[in-house]
This record gives C-alpha cells, structure tokens and sequence, in this order.
C-alpha cells in the first residue's frame, strides 16, 4: 500500500507538507485495507462461533477485530480529515466542484459503513446471548452491507484519485 501513498493527490506537496500528506494517505489507505479486508475473515469467525467447540476461541478473535476495528475506524476518521483539509486548503471548499460532491458522497457512504459497525458493535453483540438467531443475522447482514458500501467508496476512490480537487 505504500507506494499508493505516495502518488495522486498526496504527491501535490513537497517539503514538510508533502511528508505529511503521503504519511496522512498511508494512514488512511492501511487503516482501509485493515477494515475491509478483515470483513470477510469476521463473517467466518462469526460463523465459528456458532459452533460450540469453535465459540470461545471466536469470542476473542471477535472481541479483538472490534477492539481494532475502532483503532481503525478511528485512523480513517483522523487521516480522512487531513488529507481533505492538504487536498483543499483551508478555506471552505465549494459544494459546486465536482470533486467535492463526490468526496461528500464517500463521506456519506463511510459514516453509513461506520454506523452498521457501530450497530453490531453496541446493538447485535449486545443482544447475541438473548437473541442468537436475531442478532447473528443482523450482524451478518450489515457486515455485508458494509462490504458492499466499503466496495463503492473503493470505486469513488479510484474516480477522486484522478479529479481535480477545484
């Protein structure tokens, strides 16, 4: 991912500013390759889980995606408002430019993939004892919308990389 980092929008600085940008965009680029590529590996932890011998050992892996997955989520969170304020400027951008609506659109698919997270997290885990068949469901059911949304923010992605952000 770290040659990535270093090209698009991130290569429009030089100096200190330059550094920062490129070590933002890794920032965000690692912290996007861990979400979603863990995705897939957390839908197959969940299925462990639901064997009895497989549970306990499920439970940590579990635990310890949720426990980084905030770290993550967090990461993307920071570094996604950095790399929008070296890539705009600090004035306040034009919702007119073509570049900002599609940004604000990855924005608004992002903070949907955040909410679903959040809604496993602190709803389903919560109710998974009480409710298994519901909840497991549910999780597994927003764990593939967030797939999904995670895939078009990849393609929205691709699309910023070549736009001019005025």
């Amino acid at each position: 991912l770290a040659p990535l980092a270093f090209s698009g929008h991130a290569a429009m600085h030089e100096g200190g500013w330059g550094l920062a940008h490129t070590a933002s965009d890794y920032l965000h680029l690692l912290a996007a390759a861990f979400w979603l590529g863990s995705l897939p590996v957390f839908l197959s932890w969940l299925a462990a889980w639901q064997r009895p011998r497989d549970r306990a050992e499920a439970a940590r892996a579990l635990l310890r995606f949720s426990a980084w997955g905030h770290v993550a989520v967090a990461a993307l969170l920071f570094s996604g408002v950095a790399n929008a304020a070296l890539i705009l400027g600090p004035a306040l951008p034009d919702v007119g430019w073509d570049y900002v609506r599609v940004l604000l659109l990855k924005i608004a698919l992002a903070l949907a993939m955040t909410g679903l997270a959040l809604a496993n997290r602190y709803r389903w885990i919560a109710r998974i004892r009480a409710e298994p068949a519901l909840a497991l469901h549910a999780i597994r059911r927003n764990t593939i919308w967030e797939m999904l949304l995670g895939a078009a923010v990849l393609v929205i992605v691709g699309g910023l990389g070549l736009m001019s952000p005025s």
